[in-house]
């Protein structure tokens, strides 16, 4: 039981640690962070200048997560590139593979939507990661 919870416990933490630390962009790559404005809301259900401002943003609004909340979701500019960390990308730097091999030295492809809902293995320094479960 004590293991479960232990789990359990590591998931949440781990969930509410997906919104990473911002990342400096190089002055080169300026031009794609403009094409993306992170649109987030306040409550379950968007006001109508949070649904403006997604809309604005050129997201569409999706329930998401176990608790349904409605999100702002839009596509990455870098969606689908290759990346070897996430420094490289505007999300998570993710792997599609077999992830059963952590620390294994891999590329992935930058993370198309801004959703962190779902189980996935990311790559960082060019390594396989853990594979996770966010919702």
């Amino acid at each position: 039981m004590r293991f479960i919870l232990a789990i359990l416990a590591s998931t949440i933490v781990t969930g509410c640690s997906f919104y990473h630390r911002p990342v400096a962009i190089p002055p080169d790559e300026a031009a794609v962070v403009d094409q993306y404005k992170l649109v987030r809301f306040e409550g379950e259900v968007a006001s109508d200048a949070e649904r403006a401002a997604c809309a604005e943003a050129g997201g569409s609004i999706s329930r998401e997560g176990m608790l349904g909340w409605e999100h702002c979701v839009q596509t990455y500019p870098d969606a689908g590139q290759t990346c070897t960390g996430d420094a490289d990308c505007l999300g998570t730097c993710r792997y599609e593979g077999d992830a059963s091999q952590p620390g294994a030295r891999v590329s992935g492809t930058c993370q198309v939507r801004d959703v962190p809902f779902g189980c996935y293995a990311t790559v960082e320094g060019g390594r396989l990661q853990h594979a996770l479960c966010v919702d």
